[in-house]
């Protein structure tokens, strides 16, 4: 059987072997929609949902989330790639309506606090670390990271989706 993947917020560069979502229809989307909106989704039916440079843009987050949840298959992996928040490029944009880091990610894990309806894993988290800074060893570049502007451009999160089987 083949993988459900999705792609949300494509623009005209979707996934290879993708379904593209995103507001404005154009070459590569398949489904025109506002994805802070329900999805036009059955329940379960993803087994990769795909986000890149997304989630900086919406404004209801947690809502975004628990719908990337419930159309999840149990297992389904959630790849979000997104500016860091102390990058130029978090800063830039006046598009964004929040900055993301790592320890956002941890409110759509158990015990998920606020009512927030999703049990996603952190699997991964991989930095896009800037020169000269990524040849440092792991230790300083976190303290880099923390304590410095402009030392990560992006960070790629990969979630896992917990279900009862």
């Amino acid at each position: 059987m083949k993988s459900i993947i999705l792609d949300l917020g494509c623009g005209p560069h979707k996934r290879l072997g993708a379904f593209g979502f995103d507001r404005r229809p154009q070459p590569g989307v398949n489904v025109a929609c506002n994805i802070e909106d329900p999805l036009p989704l059955q329940n379960e039916c993803a087994d990769l949902v795909y986000m890149s440079h997304v989630i900086e843009h919406v404004t209801n987050l947690v809502g975004l989330m628990e719908e990337v949840y419930r159309v999840c298959k149990p297992g389904a992996a959630v790849e979000v790639v997104v500016p860091y928040y102390t990058s130029r490029g978090a800063l830039r944009d006046p598009t964004h309506v929040r900055y993301i880091t790592e320890d956002t990610f941890q409110y759509f894990e158990p015990p998920t606090d606020y009512g927030v309806r999703t049990n996603f894993k952190i699997e991964r988290i991989h930095y896009d670390v800037r020169k000269p800074f990524r040849w440092l060893p792991s230790y300083f570049q976190k303290r880099c990271r923390r304590y410095l502007w402009n030392v990560v451009d992006n960070m790629h999160v990969t979630l896992r989706a917990i279900k009862d089987v």
